[in-house]
């Protein structure tokens, strides 16, 4: 398909076009405008990637400049046009690159985003350039519809698309007699084999197939992780196997594929991971460390399923750079901070950090143990998995299949001269036993329980059995936590408060309503969510002598609940607080506490 000529109407843009547009709008005075075009007047750039990389000040909003999104809606308005901004994970790539050529998109700078059976949204970087909207309709047979779209994201997309596109088609290609009975092989489970015929095939075309698999693994981690994502999913299907990202806590699907290319892209996962190829009845666990595009290193951890329709993974990723040394994450309040420090800068003791699973517990431990793991300290951790490699460190890998349980890891480390203890979880009467155990006889011992508040952990440990006069004598401290939500700071709205709702979250505590909150809106900075990134709200309790008359062995939560109460602030106060300073919305933390 050729490209069209430019018809007498089609020109390109100019940095004049768009800086009278914004004049028009105010956003932009006529001084600033003159001052920007004797700037820029021999630079080659695409105009509109000059403007969106320049701060433009929003008169109209208090130390707030123009989003990209803002200004290119301005332009798109004066252009008469409608802007879109497109979120990648909602582009249906596995259909749009199959629209038309790379070099044909490339040469117009637009690209398709979203169809159906009658029509095509394009984002064109080019309003004034038309002439090849008639010609591409008819040649896929659909209605066009064009949408102002930022140069650098039209580039990013089909860099996106046709990478994942070229991959795949490649894997189409390879899938001769070759492919197919590399396919069998696998299916089969005769890795030895599969290993000669992929070895012989490297011989003959350098592996092209499974070039083109790591091609599109790759693509699957650093899309990922640009999105932003803690989990990818990968789930075979009855029709096409797809593809999510757990993304602030929400699965968005970004792709499908058929079955056999999803069974050779887990294959390759398990390759890393350093599972096994030929298991697929029983559920498997590995570990993986890449080095990003970016120069960030990140380590996943690997998790195999056998479903109905094959063989499920999910890869759970871990910014190593996140579980440092810096407790400003979990958003203490200053008196907080100091009760913290304090507890885990004790010589002994038991501390739990408690939560349900993706509450960001393993976050929170890391970065505690990496403050007080210094070189004159013995740190040794039982994990199951281990989540993250760290130096200073002593971890273990538990292994209930040979013996190597939660407690068999403690009596070890006892007799490896700790000082400070790390278990992975409490789940059992003997593990806890051990746990507190260790905490009496002179180290500090940090765990886990998967409750829903510190008073909750309390009455967890009595149902396991442990007696209330260890509990009492080793305990130190309990911090609870859940991520809820971050407003994005680009376009949360200001509303007045609820009062009934907000006396409904304090549930009797007191602390003064502002004078506003806010609730989410949506965005270019957040892909339209309202929402980017998440914070932790938590609960932080100290087991002083005030709790620990409460404790018995018969205690039940609203017992614990009523005569505690006062003695600490609650994950609700502390969610109150993040909402009166903007952090959050009053529905996310409701979320959480009911």
């Amino acid at each position: 398909m050729g490209i069209p000529a430019y018809q007498n109407n089609d020109k390109k843009i100019l940095l004049q076009d768009i800086l009278i547009a914004l004049v028009k709008a105010q956003a932009l005075t006529q001084k600033d405008s003159d001052q920007l075009s004797r700037k820029w007047a021999l630079n080659k750039e695409h105009p509109l990637n000059l403007i969106l990389d320049t701060s433009l000040k929003n008169h109209s909003l208090v130390d707030r400049n123009f989003t990209s999104d803002e200004i290119l809606g301005i332009l798109a308005s004066h252009f008469g046009m409608d802007y879109q901004r497109v979120d990648p994970l909602k582009v249906p790539l596995e259909t749009v690159g199959s629209l038309l050529p790379l070099a044909y998109l490339e040469r117009l700078l637009i690209v398709p985003v979203e169809l159906n059976s009658e029509e095509v949204i394009f984002l064109s970087s080019e309003p004034f350039v038309n002439s090849w909207v008639d010609e591409v309709g008819a040649q896929i047979k659909r209605k066009i519809k064009v949408r102002l779209g930022s140069p650098r994201q039209i580039r990013h997309l089909l860099n996106e698309i046709f990478i994942v596109q070229k991959a795949f088609k490649g894997l189409a290609r390879d899938q001769g007699s070759s492919g197919q009975e590399k396919m069998r092989l696998l299916r089969q489970g005769k890795i030895g084999e599969l290993d000669a015929l992929i070895e012989k095939s490297r011989g003959r075309n350098q592996g092209a197939q499974d070039g083109f698999v790591a091609k599109i693994v790759d693509w699957l981690i650093n899309f990922a992780t640009l999105e932003r994502a803690s989990d990818i999913h990968l789930e075979p299907k009855k029709g096409l196997a797809q593809v999510r990202f757990r993304v602030d806590g929400d699965l968005k699907t970004v792709y499908r594929m058929d079955h056999e290319a999803m069974m050779m892209v887990i294959a390759r996962f398990k390759i890393l991971g350093e599972m096994k190829l030929d298991e697929k009845r029983k559920p498997q666990d590995g570990g993986i460390k890449r080095n990003l595009e970016n120069g960030k290193q990140v380590e996943m951890r690997l998790s195999t399923l056998p479903t109905n329709f094959g063989e499920k993974m999910v890869i759970r990723i871990f910014d190593k750079n996140v579980a440092g040394k810096d407790l400003e994450f979990i958003g203490f309040d200053e008196q907080d901070l100091q009760l913290w420090e304090k507890l885990i800068n004790e010589p002994q003791g038991l501390i739990l950090v408690t939560g349900p699973t993706g509450s960001g517990k393993t976050t929170t431990l890391y970065t505690s143990l990496n403050r007080v793991a210094t070189p004159d300290v013995n740190v040794c951790t039982a994990e199951d998995p281990i989540e993250m490699e760290v130096d200073s460190f002593n971890q273990v890998q538990v292994n209930p299949q040979i013996g190597l349980s939660f407690a068999e890891c403690i009596r070890s480390f006892l007799r490896q001269d700790p000082d400070i203890i790390m278990v992975g979880e409490i789940r059992d009467f003997e593990t806890g036993e051990m746990a507190i155990q260790s905490s009496l006889t002179g180290h500090l011992v940090f765990s886990t329980l998967h409750t829903n508040g510190a008073l909750a952990t309390i009455q967890r440990l009595v149902d396991l059995g442990l007696p209330t006069f260890l509990i009492n004598s080793s305990l130190s401290g309990i911090l609870a936590q859940r991520l809820v939500k971050k407003l994005c700071s680009h376009c949360k709205r200001a509303v007045p408060v609820d009062m009934n709702r907000w006396m409904a979250l304090l549930d009797g505590e007191k602390l003064t309503p502002p004078a506003q909150i806010f609730e989410p809106v949506g965005c270019e900075e957040c892909k339209h969510s309202g929402f980017s990134g998440r914070l932790c709200v938590y609960e932080l309790v100290k087991i002083d002598d005030r709790i620990k008359k409460v404790i018995h062995g018969n205690v039940e939560i609203s017992e614990l609940r009523e005569k505690t109460r006062g003695f600490y602030r609650s994950i609700r106060f502390n969610g109150a607080r993040k909402i009166a300073s903007g952090e959050t919305s009053l529905d996310e933390v409701l979320k959480i506490v009911y």
